[in-house]
């Protein structure tokens, strides 16, 4: 079975065409980006949907339920398939939710932290960077420790730009090669935003070190996804692995 999958964020969306066996074996036939924008009211969509002709779509979506209408809408009048949308649950896939109203977490950290557990049953911090920078917490067992949100590199540059005279930095043009003090604006912005987040994802993480240490578990695994995930992991002092697919692994889980 072909199932075409899609990660809507806030300011753009991700999507991949995979194969399902049926035996939890799945590969990836083709993957790409929408966006930024209304993705759903332009006249041309990827040529592989159709290529492929998916027979079913599953998605996650925060960007809240006007857009999930139109999604809807638009991938009916194009594939002829009602989107099958993921939902936050106290309890799926072996994990166990910390947040006492389930409505008010973001279905893509939920994703997230059921697709770590699926990999590997320990305790993780899942560190989600997009518009917003989300850190989520899994313990032994499944139990979701609830976490933190931070902005985004993009959401504090424009912070920045909108609210000084003087710090109105456009992003570098290429990667920046190190976080050392700026010796100038730009610098001084371009290495103290990744830096800002870094301080707040190695605190969570040594923090959950010392949970894991006195409760007698293995230390946890430290996974970043999301569109900034890999810069970030680069700068990171912990051991890590960046898994770009980690929120949309989870749409099997809510929606098999």
């Amino acid at each position: 079975m072909t199932i075409l999958e899609l990660d809507q964020g806030n300011t753009r969306a991700k999507w991949r065409l995979i194969t399902d066996a049926g035996d939890g074996a799945v590969s990836v036939v083709e993957r790409g980006v929408l966006g930024p924008g209304e993705w759903w009211l332009g006249d041309t969509l990827p040529a592989a949907w159709r290529t492929h002709a998916p027979q079913r779509v599953r998605a996650a979506n925060v960007a809240g339920a006007g857009v999930a209408q139109a999604i809807s809408a638009c991938l009916y009048d194009a594939l002829g398939l009602n989107v099958a949308f993921a939902r936050v649950r106290a309890e799926c896939g072996g994990v166990r939710c910390a947040y006492r109203d389930i409505s008010r977490l973001g279905v893509d950290r939920w994703l997230a932290v059921l697709a770590a557990y699926r990999r590997a049953p320990s305790p993780a911090l899942v560190v989600d960077c997009g518009s917003a920078v989300t850190l989520d917490l899994l313990g032994a067992g499944g139990e979701h420790l609830g976490g933190y949100i931070v902005p985004g590199l993009g959401l504090m540059r424009r912070a920045l730009y909108a609210d000084t005279d003087a710090v109105k930095v456009a992003p570098p043009a290429s990667a920046i090669s190190s976080l050392a003090p700026g010796c100038d604006t730009a610098e001084a912005v371009n290495h103290g935003l990744p830096l800002m987040v870094l301080g707040a994802v190695e605190r969570a993480y040594d923090g959950l070190v010392h949970r894991c240490a006195v409760e007698g578990h293995s230390a946890p695994r430290l996974l970043f996804c999301g569109g900034d995930g890999a810069v970030l992991a680069r700068w990171c002092d912990r051991p890590n692995v960046v898994i770009e697919d980690l929120v949309m692994e989870g749409l099997a889980l809510t929606n098999p």
